[in-house]
């Protein structure tokens, strides 16, 4: 199953958290401490991506498995999810410890792929996700139970973790980690997969609404922010309208637009490039940051070169024997 709005909506998203950690790199390489107002709350709303991006994946199963589920579910995800993810985990401890050189390679390398210390955690999200659609279409739990329980787990772990409480303080930085902290995407996906051929034609038709109430979800943020919302993350809950309408927005326009093949390359290579794009950053950023004078120009060629490099460092992977283990199913 192949839509072209899914395609363009995977690829914004894509180019949306490179622009980010572009711009987290030029601010490292440059000495920023902070950015001017409106550059930050930029940073704020580009924290969309990931969430879109999990919100897509969970889109794209609901509708394509919602009368069933294949034997080979779980093998081709294990094989061209988690093993790439592995694998990319072990390059970013690699990286690491060329550039700072502290032999910590193996604890590295453990603590990114339990932990999630890498750009790459958003995979144990993945696959927690996916287990529990598995189990709503295996043992068909009716999704009128399972679906407002999740949105009161979602909440519930919000209010746990903001509870005063050393072990919930100490632990902040995994919540991202956990499943339910996500399940609200989860269920908006789940509706909007499982009914897509229904809601796909509404977008189109009212497309402008789409358009007001993304404005709508951006001044809210920008309200928050005014009054101390300040962080950069995709866990802000404040980000969930505007997921909500930035996905049904480029849902709606992406049926108008024609499939332009760059955007399809972009989309085939979009999880490589979340996997591998920090990695090449952190290698190259500081070349971009002193050969161009103007911070938009470099965070321009940092964005471009860095994805070149990896649907390159992925198209020449692909054609190896065990490709399909290192780079996922591309070719």
């Amino acid at each position: 199953m192949r839509i072209k709005e899914w395609d363009l909506l995977r690829v914004i998203a894509c180019l949306s958290i490179l622009l980010l950690h572009s711009t987290t790199f030029y601010n490292l390489e440059s000495g920023l401490s902070e950015n001017s107002v409106m550059v930050h709350y930029i940073r704020i709303l580009l924290c969309y991506a990931t969430p879109t991006f999990i919100l897509l994946s969970i889109i794209i199963l609901a509708a394509k498995y919602k009368d069933g589920i294949p034997q080979s579910f779980w093998s081709k995800r294990l094989q061209f999810i988690l093993l790439p993810y592995i694998f990319w985990a072990f390059i970013d401890a690699l990286v690491i410890e060329y550039n700072y050189q502290n032999g910590l390679i193996w604890q590295t390398f453990y603590n990114n792929i339990v932990l999630g210390e890498f750009v790459g955690w958003f995979v144990l999200v993945i696959l927690q996700l996916y287990l529990l659609f598995w189990l709503m279409i295996k043992f068909q739990w009716p999704s009128f139970v399972v679906l407002p329980l999740c949105v009161l787990l979602y909440f519930l772990q919000h209010r746990i973790f903001d509870l005063p409480y050393p072990f919930f303080q100490e632990n902040m930085k995994y919540e991202k980690l956990y499943g339910t902290a996500w399940f609200v995407y989860f269920v908006i996906a789940f509706i909007i997969g499982a009914n897509y051929e229904k809601i796909q034609p509404l977008l189109k038709k009212y497309r402008i609404f789409t358009v007001i109430f993304t404005a709508l979800s951006a001044l809210y943020i920008w309200y928050g922010y005014k009054f101390g919302m300040v962080e950069i993350h995709s866990r802000r809950m404040d980000l969930i309208p505007f997921v909500v309408g930035i996905t049904s927005m480029i849902l709606a326009y992406g049926q108008l637009i024609p499939s332009f093949k760059i955007i399809r390359i972009i989309s085939k290579y979009a999880f490589m490039i979340y996997l591998i794009h920090w990695n090449i950053l952190s290698l190259t950023a500081k070349y971009f940051v002193s050969f161009f004078n103007n911070g938009y120009l470099a965070i321009l060629a940092m964005m471009i070169s860095t994805l070149i490099v990896a649907i390159t460092i992925s198209k020449c992977i692909s054609y190896l024997p065990f490709g399909k283990w290192i780079v996922g199913k591309i070719r």
